[in-house]
């Protein structure tokens, strides 16, 4: 589409695919328990729907991330991770075409790992609430504010975010 029949479209319902591809890059030291690396492979399919009513959007994603095996995990002992499944929900209103603010929410759930057969307690039950505020100056220049919580932490991702933002578009 060009920049004007991109502004002037109109949707209703989206439905979309995506799937992301972790390779077994980075610096891995199978004497260190700790790694930069994964030294493993991992592939999440996601399933995207979006709907528009008015000024309201609801979108909902669904996917799962699925790992392979470590087999050269600290001193040589095989690394398994179960697969962790995801949901996210957002709710935008639009208050102009250029001025927006946002809901979101997610939930996470498995991801239990067992080093040598032995399962170890590390079972992720995670969500978290959100809000996003953008507004587009002109067709150029755009700010966005945006803050986040842990809502429920059982590993990991505890902790509360606030970020600004200033974007750029090129083109016309």
């Amino acid at each position: 589409m060009s920049p004007a029949e991109f502004a002037s479209y109109r949707w209703r319902t989206v439905l979309g695919a995506s799937l992301t591809v972790g390779l077994p890059r980075g610096q891995y030291d199978a004497t260190k328990v700790i790694n930069l690396g994964a030294n493993r492979w991992s592939i999440k399919p996601e399933l995207g729907l979006s709907h528009t009513k008015g000024r309201w959007v609801a979108e909902l994603m669904t996917g799962v991330w699925i790992f392979t095996d470590n087999t050269d995990f600290a001193g040589g002992r095989t690394r398994e991770q179960d697969p962790i499944f995801s949901n996210q929900i957002h709710f935008t209103y639009r208050f102009t075409p250029r001025i927006w603010l946002a809901a979101d929410a997610n939930y996470y759930v498995g991801g239990q790992t067992t080093v040598a057969g032995v399962g170890n307690l590390d079972l992720q039950r995670n969500s978290r609430i959100g809000s996003t505020f953008s507004w587009a100056i002109d067709r150029h220049h755009s700010v966005r504010a945006a803050a986040s919580v842990g809502a429920q932490t059982t590993i990991g991702a505890d902790f509360t975010s606030i970020a600004l933002g200033y974007n750029y578009a090129w083109g016309r």
